[in-house]
């Protein structure tokens, strides 16, 4: 039994079907069957626990059938109906839409309960249904807001019973709001809105767009919760999730990079060395081109990588060798370059990236070119200027890019909320304390409400001239806290890894669970999450061995959290079984 994703990606209002099965599978989702829908024939859907159906245009027979799965003891999960499919569902359409929406979860729903009650916006339309006309039984899970402070009648996601099965209806095109959340407005590609001067970056398409009055949610990532929660609520069976990190005792992860900007050796060695002494490792990206080159040569390189650091590329579009040509005409030439001279002199593809500048192309043709040359994960999406510290792109967890036209792009998206650069130099030379404090909540919330990681960025000159006491004192909260601190590279590759691992082979009776969990880990374990209620774990076992369990609440659901021991160079296959009181 498994999640299947029912998409119909020949139709325009289809388009995002399969950025909404990313969602899932980023989410730990493994156990997933995208279905795609061409029109010729209805698939079977008896088969699994749960259908989250993509927004789509069904015809009279498709929806008959799609009710009549339902109603037979179907689950459900809709984005954004159509209009006939909303009329056969029982609800009352009021030929009207609220657009851009926002959404606030009430703390009365299971699916909601354990979320934040502030409203958060969505970028896209959300279609208004009578609230007075709900079908008996109903219950909203989400209401429709013009804005935070203005609230409306209107719900934006429903719970309706239907025959013997179960429905959740979100009124909104979910998948198309966290791409828009997460990317910006593909209509502001190469303007300006930062204030910030060259170069074009892509915090370019948010600032402006994002509302300043939720950057301080992640609000694609809350998006996601409420998509796991409602996949939890209707499912036939509780479904185990992949967990975000290889240990059930993690929490957050700080991941650790650095740019370049034509640092001195010392600066090197006293970044690297502080980092050794919190327990860290650290990515550094280089200079390279025909400006003023790093210092890192190969050989220092190989001796600083002996100790289990990694390095990659600060691509330079303002290179005088260009001849001042617009950065944005130039910076894909610029990396296929880097990275050919960086694999001559250091040897291997960088598998994370980061701009001079954090200099851009485009809405998505950076990711692109990155997918094509093996980058595994991009770092240019940065809490710049007055997002400082906070969630400027809606998130903090890594998730593949998107195209306009709803085409998945193989690289990730990692957005950077901490960093040391000119543009607050002066708070963090007068205030380092202040600063960490203000850090620390960041920490705080990740640890105890989001789970998600927390990407950190220090220059070797800046740390040595005025971040050092910032950043130590960062550091030290992480640790505090239980998270280590990985370089970008071993957070990349072990979100490779997590993506392509599988949990399949699921069974519950009254008193048990199983399920087998494949793949490998450059960390030397996964570890799955299962929603269970409080106080009915009794023990688990890998493969007959006993292993601990660790029981949480996740985003409301009480659920238990197993390390599952795996390999680090191949692919494995565990059996997982969890006995229950």
């Amino acid at each position: 039994m498994s999640i299947a994703v029912l998409t119909r990606t020949d139709q325009v209002v289809g388009r995002f079907g399969d950025y909404l099965a990313e969602i899932l599978r980023a989410e730990g989702f493994a156990d997933q069957t995208v279905i795609l829908f061409t029109g010729a024939e209805w698939p079977a859907l008896d088969d699994h626990d749960a259908v989250v159906v993509a927004r789509l245009r069904p015809t009279k027979a498709q929806v008959g059938a799609l009710l009549d799965y339902a109603r037979g003891g179907g689950r459900l999960v809709i984005i954004r109906p159509s209009y006939l499919l909303a009329v056969q569902l029982g609800l009352a359409p009021t030929h009207s839409m609220i657009d851009p929406a926002y959404v606030s979860a009430r703390d009365d729903h299971p699916v909601g309960a354990g979320l934040t009650r502030e409203p958060f916006e969505t970028h896209v339309p959300a279609d208004g249904y009578q609230p007075d006309a709900l079908p008996p039984g109903a219950r909203v899970v989400a209401e429709l807001r013009l804005d935070p402070e203005t609230r409306t009648a209107f719900p934006a996601i429903i719970e309706l019973p239907y025959g013997e099965g179960r429905v959740i209806v979100f009124g909104y095109d979910l998948a198309k709001a966290v791409s828009l959340i997460r990317q910006g407005d593909p209509g502001r590609v190469g303007g300006h809105g930062l204030g910030a001067g060259e170069p074009y970056r892509m915090q370019d398409l948010l600032t402006g767009y994002a509302d300043p009055r939720c950057w301080h949610l992640p609000q694609a990532d809350l998006h996601a919760m409420l998509l796991i929660n409602a996949v939890h609520r209707v499912a036939r069976a509780a479904q185990p999730r992949l967990w975000y990190y290889p240990e059930a005792s993690m929490r957050s992860v700080l991941v650790l990079d650095s740019d370049d900007d034509w640092s001195a050796p010392e600066h090197f060695d006293a970044l690297i060395e502080s980092v050794e002494q919190h327990g860290g490792k650290i990515t550094i990206y280089l200079m390279l081109g025909g400006g003023q080159r790093t210092i890192a040569t190969p050989e220092r390189v190989a001796a600083w990588r002996e100790r289990g650091h990694s390095f990659g590329i600060h691509h330079n579009a303002f290179d005088p060798s260009l001849g001042g040509e617009d950065q944005e005409e130039v910076i894909e030439q610029v990396v296929r370059r880097d990275i050919a001279e960086f694999t001559e002199l250091y040897g291997g593809v960088p598998v994370t990236n980061r701009n001079h500048c954090l200099g851009w192309k485009g809405y998505v043709e950076l990711p692109k070119v990155y997918a094509e040359l093996g980058v595994i994960m991009d770092l240019n999406a940065n809490n710049a200027g007055p997002s400082w510290l906070q969630y400027l792109t809606g998130s903090a967890r890594p998730l593949r890019v998107v195209d306009e036209d709803g085409t998945v792009i193989d690289c990730f998206q990692q957005a950077t909320q901490a960093y040391d650069d000119l543009g607050i130099k002066g708070l963090l030379s007068s205030d380092p304390e202040g600063q960490a404090a203000l850090v620390k909540q960041l920490i705080i919330d990740k640890v105890e409400r989001y789970f998600s990681p927390l990407s950190m960025l220090s220059h070797p000159v800046s740390f040595a001239t005025y971040s050092r006491a910032f950043q130590n004192r960062c550091w030290s909260i992480a640790r505090e806290f239980g998270m280590p601190i990985w370089s970008a590279f071993e957070w990349a590759e072990f979100v490779r890894a997590r993506d392509a691992a599988r949990v399949g082979q699921v069974t519950w009776t009254e008193d048990a669970f199983s399920c087998r969990v494949s793949g490998r880990s450059p960390r030397g374990a996964l570890a799955i999450t299962v929603p269970l209620p409080a106080g009915r774990a009794g023990s688990a076992t890998v493969d007959g061995q006993p292993v601990a369990l660790t029981e949480l609440d996740v985003f409301g659901w009480p659920s238990v959290v197993i390390t599952v021991p795996i390999a680090e160079d191949h692919d494995q296959e565990r059996e997982v079984r969890l006995q229950l009181r």
